[in-house]
């Protein structure tokens, strides 16, 4: 059985992870996340940080905005999306 992690961005948009790779819940489809927002998120990467700065990767207020959430809830907020 293929793992599938689902993660609540920003408390407000859908992405997950599979064999496939990341991907972003757009408009009731699950698109390629080609900009990497996931592992972004996931690794607490700031775009806005020098890039010797120790708070370029790991920063926290970063990693603060995913959330892995169950498949249950997942259904449940796409559910709501398309209401």
């Amino acid at each position: 059985m293929e793992k599938v992690t689902y993660y609540l961005i920003r408390e407000t948009r859908l992405g997950k992870r599979d064999q496939a790779g990341d991907h972003l819940y757009d408009n009731g489809v699950w698109k390629p996340d080609g900009r990497s927002v996931i592992r972004d998120l996931l690794i607490g990467y700031d775009p806005y940080e020098p890039d010797d700065s120790p708070y370029k990767i790991g920063n926290i207020s970063i990693m603060d905005e995913i959330e892995e959430i169950t498949e249950e809830q997942a259904v449940q907020i796409m559910e709501q999306m398309i209401s």
